[in-house]
């Protein structure tokens, strides 16, 4: 095991240290342009932060994602968790709609790519026209794999009580991380509800918002929607089969 966790340490480090490389020179990489994508990347992982410790003070389980809640039901055998799922979705919506509320003159005024990259994702590269299905699945499967196997780390015995009441910050910094290295060619949604949730709602937030402007209308992305659905389900049911029968 020893051996075994060199090798993943390894793995992990020149993943997300090699991955920024990527992320900040190669062609058509979001994170190719001065400064933005840091802040979007830290705004993330503080978002994640102060989501899970409002979930967990009143008496949640801080999951916040389908993908960590089909993880940590199919790792502990309890299909109850399950029942997080659609009320993850319907919070990602109310948040979505409040943000909306109070920003609806921006939106009036923005370009609607603009304004639809702040509510869900879209990949550099589409997935038939551009021949990049296979990327854009394995970019958000390995981004969410990373996430919810280390989420699986941090929860060890081992690990847990090393850091103790800090639980949640290195979860936060490999947020941070993962946009960085990961996140830059598919937009890093690693998360069913936080993209599905918003995508719905700027579907309606379009409609009602260019009444005057049908003709720019640009819809909400469906062809490329359940990418960020389906792999980062795939990738929580991976590790929770894994942490069950190796025990992370």
């Amino acid at each position: 095991m020893k051996l075994l966790s060199e090798f993943l340490g390894t793995a992990i480090l020149i993943l997300l240290g090699n991955g920024v490389g990527y992320s900040v020179s190669g062609s058509k990489m979001f994170a190719n342009q001065p400064g933005k994508w840091v802040v979007i990347a830290f705004g993330w992982g503080f978002a994640v932060m102060f989501g899970v410790l409002v979930s967990i003070a009143l008496g949640g389980s801080g999951h916040l994602n389908p993908a960590v809640s089909v993880y940590a039901a199919i790792n502990s055998l309890d299909a109850s968790l399950l029942a997080y799922i659609p009320f993850q979705i319907l919070g990602a919506i109310f948040g979505q709609i409040v943000l909306n509320f109070i920003n609806w003159k921006h939106i009036k005024d923005t370009d609607l790519n603009t304004v639809r990259a702040c509510h869900c994702t879209s990949p550099a590269y589409s997935n038939f026209k551009d021949k990049a299905l296979v990327q854009n699945l394995s970019y958000e499967f390995v981004g969410t794999l990373v996430l919810i196997g280390l989420i699986a780390v941090f929860s060890s015995s081992k690990v847990a009580e090393s850091i103790g009441a800090l639980s949640v910050l290195p979860v936060t910094l490999l947020v941070v991380s993962i946009g960085m290295s990961l996140g830059s060619s598919t937009g890093y949604a690693i998360n069913p509800a936080r993209d599905l949730g918003p995508r719905i709602v700027y579907f309606f937030t379009e409609i009602i918002s260019m009444k005057k402007r049908k003709n720019e209308l640009i819809g909400a992305y469906w062809s490329y929607s359940w990418v960020p659905v389906i792999s980062p389900l795939l990738a929580g049911s991976l590790v929770g089969v894994i942490d069950h029968f190796v025990n992370l």
